[in-house]
Order: C-alpha cells, then structure tokens, then sequence
C-alpha cells in the first residue's frame, strides 16, 4: 500500500482564532472545500446524489464503500491530519502555521484535490470569525521528504509515487523479552463491549494495530488475513502491563454539517509493556506510521514507540528505538 506524508507551510493574512487542537479544524475545513473542488451536482447529500458512485469526494474524504467477503464495510478515510502548534490559538497576520497531511493508498495521486481545497480554503478563511474575513491565509510550500513539490507563483505540483508499504510478518521463535514503551501523542479513541475504553491492555493494544493495519489495506481491496493470528493474540495475553501513565483527554470539536458540538475525548499519554515481545515489533513500527483507533483522519491515535531488550538479549537487539525510524 502506498503512502505519503506531506508538509503544508502556510502564512497567515490576517488574524485569526484557531482551536487549541486543530486536527477538527483541518478536517472541517477541508471537508467543505473538497467537495467545492470535487463537485459538480452540488446536492447536499451525496447519498442521494446520480453522480456518487464516480465522484472523488466521498471517496477521498469519507472512504469508498467496500466488501469484506460478502459483508459490507465502511472503509477509513484515505489520510490523516497531523496539526502542528498545538496549543496555540491566537495568530497575528503575517505568523506561519504548518500541519502534515499523510495519504494512503488512491489518496497519493490525489494530492492536487487536497491541495486545490486547501488553497479555496485560504481564500475563505480558517477558525472562529472566519467569516469576518479572519483566518485566511496563503499556501506557500509543501515538503515531501524534505524537498519542496509545489509553485506558489505557477500553483504547479510535483506528485511523488509515495512509499510503498510491506505488511508486517509474524515470526515467533526465537523468542526476544524486553520493555515496549508506546506514546499515544494525540488521543486514542476505541472501543470495547461498544463502550469507550480507559484503560488499554496490550491484547487491546495490539487488536487495535491489527485492525489499522486490515481496514487501511482494503483501500487496495486486499482482504488482510493472518493465518495465526489466534497464537498471536495468545502470545499477547502474557504480555504484562509495566507501567500506565494514561490520562483521558476531552476536547470538543463544532460540526458545521450538524449544527452541534460533540466531546471527541481518548486516552493520551504513554504505557509501558514487558513480555515476550519481539515477534510484535514489525506492527508496531509499521502502526508509527498509520495511527490507530477512531477518527484518525483528524490526527488522532498518533503513536510513537520505543524497544527495549532485556541485558540478556541485549548483544541481539531488533531495534533499540523504533523512533530513530523516523
């Protein structure tokens, strides 16, 4: 599967209020200026709409529609936002602001749609008052692996083919115990007996991972199966829970599609497991780069990890940092 991460670097025109975590506010926007970008009917609801099937919006930014054997799924929209300066709420005109889009799959050869939206998105206007003409703002650069693929002047993109991804493989034997750290960087929402879950285990853990992994791959229309994947989740349930340094983070976002606002808490923080755990690394350092739980599309379930084998092991270390990775 294909996938790529870009850098926006935007300057602003004028002032504008943005919320503290602007992963809702990225989406929301883009959401909006997509659909001027993709549309053509202009009916609200794209369910009903004659042109849906062969549109690029409902599959770019809510996900195409997809069968998994004969039942049908709904498929992960094909990106994540990843908003910087988080915190920050208040700019002046002139201030730069950034954020990391990542696209998977289809999504990569899209990248002008994405930008197009962003651009309109400019132009209108970002945050609170933006109808006060607050909040716009210019695209100036997008990075791609650290070399800029776009022209203010000439609005001209150079699309990259994107990193191809390798699923991850189980191998069991020989056997590695040592410490996993995993960072949840934004909050993690999933959950369990269809109730939101504070407390995270690391059969949870690692089910959330698999999961990730098997929705993100339909987007190819490969149906991910692992073949022992029972003696992987027995392996999993020895997997003792060091240390938990989790803390439920609320935050609200405004749907303008619903006219309300909506608590989109999840658990942010890091936990630390120990266990016979190498065989689980290849996931772990794949999930780095997907995000795992609900609503990753607007940066949630950001995770980085951190491997550490027991001193006897030590001189066979698979990998010291999965963080140096990046």
């Amino acid at each position: 599967m294909k996938k790529a991460t870009f850098t926006f670097q935007c300057r602003l025109t004028a002032p504008a209020s943005f919320s503290a975590y602007k992963g809702s506010m990225l989406r929301g926007s883009l959401g909006v200026f997509l659909k001027k970008t993709c549309c053509t009917v202009r009916q609200r609801n794209c369910e009903d709409c004659i042109l849906s099937q062969h549109c690029a919006f409902p599959a770019l930014f809510t996900g195409k529609p997809a069968k998994d054997g004969k039942q049908a799924v709904a498929l992960p929209p094909p990106y994540c936002m990843e908003p910087g300066d988080t915190g920050k709420t208040s700019y002046e005109a002139g201030e730069r602001f950034s954020f990391n889009l990542t696209l998977f799959s289809y999504a990569v050869s899209y990248l002008p749609y994405f930008v197009h939206a962003f651009i309109l998105s400019g132009q209108s206007g970002m945050g609170k008052h933006s109808e006060e003409r607050r909040g716009t703002f210019e695209l100036e650069e997008i990075f791609y692996e650290g070399r800029s693929i776009f022209c203010k002047e000439t609005q001209k993109i150079m699309i990259p083919a994107g990193e191809e991804l390798a699923l991850p493989t189980w191998n069991p034997s020989p056997a590695k115990e040592g410490t996993l750290l995993v960072h949840l960087k934004t909050p993690c929402r999933f959950k369990a007996d269809n109730r939101l879950c504070a407390e995270l285990s690391f059969r949870q853990m690692f089910n959330l991972v698999v999961r990730r992994i098997r929705s993100l791959w339909m987007l190819d229309g490969a149906s991910v199966r692992f073949d022992d994947f029972s003696a992987m989740l027995d392996r999993a349930d020895g997997v003792k829970t060091l240390e938990t340094c989790l803390f439920w983070k609320d935050w609200t976002r405004y749907s303008s599609r619903q006219k309300s606002s909506m608590q989109l808490g999840g658990l942010q923080g890091s936990v630390r497991y120990h266990g016979d755990l190498s065989a689980f690394l290849p996931f772990f350092i794949l999930a780095e780069k997907l995000h795992i739980g609900k609503q990753t599309s607007f940066g949630l379930g950001q995770i980085t990890v951190q491997w550490t084998p027991d001193e006897t092991n030590s001189h066979s270390c698979i990998r010291q940092d999965a963080a140096d990775h990046h």
